[in-house]
């Protein structure tokens, strides 16, 4: 693994481990660049201040036993890029996310997922 894989498996697991640990949306944050691109279905954010937003409804709507069901199923490291694919039981059967990080940053991610229509 080059080096440049290896800062970037770094730092995006780093922001894994700091929504699974639930340190809060300020340690997400932390491995985020101040202009940042985030891009969801809904809406693109740019700017940390931004991304927060968006971290605190996704946080705000997740089911009160997410963190202890989350699954990250792939994780696949190229250069600066990293592509995740997770799933949160059968509510979130598929979620995926693809990190670019510059100089030790997350300057851009897009994030998708597919969550069950509540019956």
């Amino acid at each position: 693994m080059s080096t440049e894989s290896s800062v970037t498996e770094t730092v995006v697991r780093n922001h894994l481990q700091a929504f699974l640990e639930q340190k809060g949306i300020t340690a997400i944050l932390n491995d985020y660049d101040e202009h940042a691109r985030f891009f969801s279905e809904a809406k693109f954010y740019e700017g940390k201040q931004a991304i927060q937003s968006f971290f605190v409804d996704f946080i705000g709507s997740l089911p009160a036993e997410a963190y202890d069901i989350f699954s990250l199923r792939s994780l696949r490291v190229d250069g600066n890029i990293v592509y995740i694919t997770w799933s949160i039981g059968s509510d979130v059967p598929l979620g995926t996310d693809t990190f670019v990080v510059d100089n030790g940053k997350i300057v851009s991610q897009t994030f998708a997922m597919y969550a069950v229509p509540a019956q």
